[in-house]
């Protein structure tokens, strides 16, 4: 009895051993199986949600096929009426050719007459056309010439605008010209009947002349020296002035001086200042300078 519960313990010791790999083998195999039962209900989810999705597209496209069906339906029943008219409007155009043929028939006989008489009449027509070229020849060179004519015309009209142009400038600039001499004399008649007469230095007519035209320039230059002063002006011969010539220097109206001119150049003129006050203010550059004819 002895002996056979060692024999039952050692088989059963035996059996535990041989149990515990397949336990774990089990158990590793539960855990496969439940992850790829988990995997394959994931994939039978997203194929029933794509089987999904393709139904509904399905049933998109059958609705569009439809409409599409239903679009070219009405486009066969239009081009049907379109063909039902074409075959009206063919057996119209039938009936007008038979009848333009009859009528081409009927003016065969009158063309030829036509032809005949064109025939006879074809060389008056290259007389006419002969004559023709001619006239258009010198219709054109008529036309030309009218151009030219027209150019020249614009050409002078606008030379003439220039000219115009010119002329109210020249005129606005001698009434100004005019509105300053005579605020010039003004202010010089006032000195006059205020001071007297404007000869000092033993000035006379001897010593100067009176300008033969009406000038205003401006004043260049200034030299002092102990006994005189030396005014130089930006006006010369090419603008009339001559040596003896006897200017009035201002300012603003103000009268200045006056200025006989010594030596005349092209361009610039110099002359001798006289009756300088400095009460009323000493020469200076960029004063104008007046000549006004018959007065010195």
């Amino acid at each position: 009895m002895h002996i056979l519960t060692k024999i039952f313990i050692v088989l059963v010791t035996l059996l535990a051993i041989f149990m515990v790999p397949l336990v774990v083998v089990s158990a590793k195999n539960q855990e496969h199986w439940k992850s790829e039962a988990m995997a394959f209900s994931q994939s039978h989810r997203l194929v029933s949600s794509q089987l999904q999705a393709e139904r509904q597209n399905h049933q998109a496209e059958l609705a569009q096929h439809a409409q599409e069906l239903q679009d070219y339906s009405q486009r066969l029943a239009q081009l049907q009426a379109s063909i039902a008219d074409c075959d009206k409007q063919r057996l119209d155009l039938e009936s007008q050719l038979l009848t333009a043929n009859l009528t081409i028939t009927e003016h065969g006989a009158t063309n030829r007459t036509m032809v005949k008489s064109l025939q006879t009449n074809s060389e008056l027509n290259k007389v006419l056309v002969d004559d023709l070229q001619q006239l258009r020849s010198r219709a054109i060179t008529a036309e030309r010439q009218k151009l030219e004519l027209d150019d020249a015309l614009r050409e002078r009209d606008s030379q003439l605008q220039v000219a115009l142009a010119a002329r109210r400038k020249l005129e606005e600039e001698l009434k100004s010209l005019r509105d300053q001499q005579a605020s010039a004399v003004e202010k010089i008649s006032e000195y006059v009947a205020r001071f007297g007469a404007l000869d000092d230095k033993g000035m006379t007519l001897d010593e100067g002349i009176a300008p033969d035209r009406d000038l205003e320039t401006t004043v260049l230059d200034v030299s002092r020296g102990d006994d005189r002063v030396l005014v130089e002006i930006d006006a010369g011969s090419r603008d009339g002035v001559k040596e003896g010539w006897v200017l009035t220097i201002g300012d603003d109206g103000t009268f200045i001086g006056k200025l006989r001119i010594i030596d005349v150049d092209i361009n610039r003129s110099t002359g001798i200042l006289s009756l300088e006050n400095s009460s009323r203010g000493m020469v200076e550059i960029g004063h104008r300078a007046y000549a006004m004819m018959g007065q010195d």
